[in-house]
């Protein structure tokens, strides 16, 4: 156990990595990470871009158009967090596999980042808060 870390690096399928990131902090209350994560050539090696569509990426980027960057989602647990949370983002995950969200996500191109439109989740029914 001792070359273990408590971070997965995940994508889903069909969806935006900013999408997952959103859906799971607007309805489920969870704060992962979304993108590279500083990791650039880790995450185009593992994603297979191509030389090609890096150029293409970067030229959006310069244009400032982020919608297309790729990138994967990060979930960290560490030793503060409880079972239920980690039950809780499980559960929120097969939700959006599932595609049963609730929010209108609407991608702002800008920042590649997706926001719900006329949504508000309330947190107030999840433990803890």
């Amino acid at each position: 156990l001792d070359d273990r870390l408590g971070v997965v690096s995940f994508t889903v399928a069909g969806l935006h990595h900013a999408q997952v990131a959103a859906i799971l902090s607007y309805e489920g209350g969870i704060c992962v990470r979304n993108g590279c994560f500083c990791a650039h050539p880790l995450i185009k090696h593992l994603l297979n871009v191509t030389p090609d569509q890096e150029a293409t990426f970067e030229a959006a980027i310069r244009a400032g158009d982020r919608s297309a960057v790729p990138g994967a989602v990060r979930a960290s647990i560490g030793l503060h967090n409880r079972l239920w949370e980690v039950e809780h983002l499980l559960a929120m995950l097969r939700l959006i596999a599932e595609e049963r969200w609730q929010g209108d996500y609407h991608l702002d191109a800008a920042t590649g980042e997706f926001h719900p439109r006329g949504y508000r989740f309330d947190f107030s029914h999840l433990p803890g808060f």
